[in-house]
């Protein structure tokens, strides 16, 4: 998958992925999927029907983060609880309050804490729901809170203001008259969260008991001791069951601890930087960090440029001016360097060879995959800005040529997890601002602009840095920020940013739809598709369409509200043209698996086909509907029959005579002669004509 223009999923028309990549490019990085859909986007768009976001093969191991908790979620959360000290402290907190705050450190179990407190306060079998963590502190206290319903707000960092307390009362006030409970989690103490009872969570100070416990009785004594022995003392809980499920498999204790915290890669980086490395291997373990898998032709390129780079910023002579008169002068270089063998002596570093294209390739990588968040934490402790200028120069100077876009973006992703300083200062603020529609197609600046939207979906799949990528790509959509930096927050909501977090990336994307132009409104009205699509389940995509039929009838008949009002439609229209990755409307299937949908969808479809500016479009768009029921249901006719039902409640009888007439030409087209969508829409006119009589009657 590569960035294309504007960062816009497109799936290749045909061959096979690797036909055009050049013979000396990487391979295709072995990271999680972000994309592989991508719309080439030029100065003038005209995106009708356009897929942005993940294709449905292309499944994230993260899932939402955001709406109701899974009851199966919940079951696992407090399955194996066992109660910290601060818990019953925290539960009588949230008896007396409604609303408890739990401060801790990151990876401390809060959040397994406040699903373990709802579900003893309310029972087993209520409702738990994760609320926005970018809500205002007033938006919080607007919120319609459901009855006997627990809320978990973790890490939030919404903004709050000077009427704090008063927000915060009517926010106990409406869970009290709800009989709901609500617990917020934070690593601090912190202004937002002055106003509630604030408990200091830790997590069991036994270990062992933890993972007695979560292991249910089934290991040893013994291996449960040596465990605990191995333990590093800032462990986050996550990490501890990680461990335990590694030891239920029946590893050993050592290997269990080892390859949950990847302690071997950490080691060995930190011995090889103890020993001091020379200015020429710290050059051979920067290139395969960042670009990893490269040939060893591509290898010796891409390092040159590093190494001119190096020299601009840190002059090798005031490197050996810096260093201590003590020290050993190291020895001269041989008469004739021998690069590539001493990449072989490098302990992190190896050379693999491997069948490309049904050639022997010979590519250079680090030993251990894992070793590159290690690598990066201890450059970022130990070099200083004039290193971390010359990688920028290095990378700018990269990404002219895009098939380096995402090794680039995923290895940035990685930094920011050590140096999220360096990652937003050095590359997504300066990155991200270029202008967009005014910028030639496939310019340098476009480019670098769109890596950033790769960054931010790299960094979902690390827990710890999911948060921060959503508070940068609100900051993108937020009023103040760059035509450019728009387009990103378009693109990222339409994304994996939009599976992890459907609520703030529906109300982002609404709010972009607002932008005037030829560009940005348009893009934003058809990223709802993309949305739709990348949403994981039939959950997420329900949640897409009440949003835009709630705001379709909030603002339909409002004259002062035409202009919104057609947004939403087209909005609705495009997630009604978003295609499956065969091609399929994916609306057809949400209808098929769930047919109590069918009221909400017939209403959409009922306004898309009597308005004039999106009529046209929405005929075509429902025939495809029709034709593609037969796909995921044995009785297609039934289904066309219970939307018949709804649209001939909704239709007059005019509307009914036009789209029967309008039907019967898509049919006749020379396309469509053969097309299976005939008889459902035969069913389709005869449910509408039925469901018309009986209103006459």
């Amino acid at each position: 998958m590569q960035a294309g223009d504007d960062g816009q999923p497109f799936q290749p028309a045909e061959g096979h992925p690797e036909a055009n990549r050049r013979k000396d490019a990487p391979p295709p990085a072995e990271h999680p999927p972000v994309n592989q859909l991508i719309n080439l986007f030029l100065s003038n768009v005209e995106a009708s029907g356009a897929n942005f976001g993940f294709d449905q093969a292309s499944r994230a191991s993260r899932q939402m983060v955001s709406g109701p908790i899974p009851r199966e979620q919940v079951n696992r959360l407090t399955r194996h609880f066992v109660e910290p000290e601060p818990f019953e402290e925290a539960l009588e907190a949230l008896r007396k309050r409604a609303v408890v705050t739990l401060c801790g450190p990151d990876g401390s179990g809060k959040f397994t804490a406040a699903v373990n407190l709802l579900v003893r306060v309310l029972g087993e079998g209520a409702p738990i729901v994760r609320l926005s963590l970018t809500r205002s502190l007033r938006e919080l206290a607007d919120h319609q809170f459901d009855r006997d319903t627990g809320y978990v707000l973790p890490g939030w960092f919404g903004a709050c203001d000077q009427e704090a307390e008063h927000h915060w009362e009517r926010v106990e006030g409406e869970l009290r008259q709800q009989g709901s409970f609500l617990v917020v989690t934070s690593p601090e103490e912190s202004r937002r969260t002055a106003m509630t009872t604030r408990i200091q969570w830790s997590p069991p100070d036994d270990k062992g008991t933890l993972i007695r416990e979560y292991a249910g009785g089934g290991l040893t004594d013994a291996d449960i001791t040596k465990v605990v022995e191995a333990l590093p003392e800032d462990l986050t809980m996550a990490c501890l069951i990680e461990i335990t499920d590694l030891l239920i498999r029946g590893l050993p204790p050592e290997e269990a601890v080892s390859s949950a915290l990847r302690g071997a890669a950490k080691d060995q980086v930190h011995d090889w930087f103890e020993q001091g490395p020379t200015r020429e291997q710290i050059l051979d373990i920067t290139v395969p960090a960042f670009l990893p898998g490269l040939s060893e032709r591509r290898f010796g390129q891409c390092r040159e440029l590093l190494k001119t780079a190096l020299a601009k910023t840190v002059p090798e002579e005031s490197v050996q001016e810096s260093e201590p008169a003590d020290r050993p002068r190291r020895p001269a270089e041989e008469a004739f360097p021998q690069a590539r063998g001493r990449r072989w002596e490098n302990p992190l570093i190896r050379i693999r060879q491997v069948i490309v294209d049904g050639r022997p390739r010979r590519l250079v990588e680090l030993r251990e995959a894992e070793a590159q968040r290690f690598l990066f934490a201890e450059m970022a402790r130990r070099f200083d800005e004039h290193f971390w200028d010359a990688v920028r120069a290095w990378l700018e100077d990269l990404l002219i040529e895009p098939e380096f876009s995402l090794h680039i973006a995923a290895g940035l992703a990685r930094l920011a997890g050590s140096s999220f300083d360096e990652v937003e200062g050095s590359y997504l603020e300066p990155w991200s601002v270029a202008a967009g529609r005014e910028e030639p197609a496939r310019s340098h600046a476009r480019q670098k602009r769109l890596t950033t939207v790769h960054v931010l979906w790299f960094m979902c799949f690390d827990e710890d840095m999911a948060p921060v990528a959503l508070r940068v790509a609100a900051g993108w959509a937020a009023q103040g920020s760059t035509v450019g930096q728009k387009y990103n927050a378009i693109i990222a909501f339409s994304g994996i940013l939009g599976r992890l977090y459907p609520i703030e990336a529906v109300k982002n994307l609404w709010q972009l739809t607002s932008n005037r132009g030829a560009v940005l409104g348009p893009l934003a009205i058809e990223a709802f598709g993309g949305l739709f699509l990348s949403q994981e389940d039939a959950d997420g995509r329900v949640r897409v369409v009440q949003f835009l039929a709630s705001k379709i009838r909030k603002h339909r008949g409002v004259p002062s509200r035409v202009e919104t009002y057609g947004t939403a439609l087209r909005a609705m229209l495009a997630v009604y043209r978003t295609d499956d990755p065969q091609g399929r409307p994916l609306a057809a299937q949400l209808l098929c698996e769930r047919p109590g949908l069918v009221d909400i969808v017939g209403y959409t479809w009922s306004v898309l086909l009597v308005n004039r500016p999106v009529r046209h479009a929405a005929l075509a768009a429902l025939y495809a509907n029709l034709d593609a029921l037969r796909d995921h249901t044995e009785e297609p006719e039934l289904i066309a029959q219970r939307l018949g039902d709804v649209l001939g409640g909704l239709l007059t009888k005019d509307q009914q005579d036009e789209l029967a007439k309008d039907f019967t030409a898509l049919a006749e087209r020379p396309a469509n002669r053969r097309n299976r969508a005939n008889t459902v829409a035969a069913a389709l006119l005869a449910a509408i004509e039925r469901a018309q009589r009986r209103t006459g009657d």
